[in-house]
């Protein structure tokens, strides 16, 4: 099964500026996916205004989070939302 991977609980600041000189602040947080490779690969979570960063654990990727885009090929939205794998069900995960 593959999973995602949150080691750390905290977001990071992502200032961006506009083409008129304003800024943009993005919260992001790293993660990892288990794709059965020797070792996970990383990417960022882009967090929505309000949302608070995802506690540590193991997570599965949310049917929500996917849209059908240009030419009806399948890709993850923007935002991502993760379902977390209880403890006792994480354990047996690889990851």
């Amino acid at each position: 099964m593959n999973c995602i991977i949150i080691k750390s609980g905290t977001a990071t600041p992502r200032a961006v500026k506009r083409k008129d000189g304003t800024q943009v602040i993005f919260k992001e947080q790293r993660a990892a996916i288990e794709t059965g490779e020797d070792f996970p690969k990383p990417f960022t979570i882009n967090l929505g205004d309000d949302q608070p960063p995802y506690p540590p654990g193991k997570y599965l990727l949310d049917v929500s989070s996917l849209e059908v885009g240009d030419f009806e090929s399948l890709k993850v939205g923007r935002r991502i939302h993760l379902i977390p794998i209880p403890a006792t069900t994480a354990s047996a995960v690889k990851g």
